[in-house]
């Protein structure tokens, strides 16, 4: 599948210092701390919203783990955009000139 990137270099670049992704970043960043909280609270006994203790098994430790290491991969991926994109126009520049 070809990637088609409709946005120019230049307007990569500037959108990469805007106030509207600067705060993205900021609430990316955040979502990434508050798994990292999250993670390092796996496997603890907890209280459920009705009141009950919870105690997970391993299993269930296992999934959670699984589940919060997806959301950290997700949330590098997504701060990561920007650079994809450029890296895709780039190889795009590449392939015009090596024709």
């Amino acid at each position: 599948m070809e990637e088609t990137i409709r946005s120019t270099k230049s307007q990569i670049e500037d959108f990469k210092e805007s106030f509207i992704w600067l705060d993205m970043v900021d609430e990316l960043k955040n979502l990434a701390l508050l798994a990292q909280i999250e993670y390092d609270l796996v496997g603890e006994p907890h209280i459920d919203d009705d009141g009950h203790k919870i105690v997970p098994n391993s299993s269930e430790t296992l999934i959670h783990l699984g589940e919060i290491k997806g959301r950290r991969k997700a949330v590098a991926y997504f701060l990561d955009i920007p650079n994809i994109f450029l890296q895709i126009l780039e190889g795009q520049k590449n392939d015009t000139t090596n024709e």
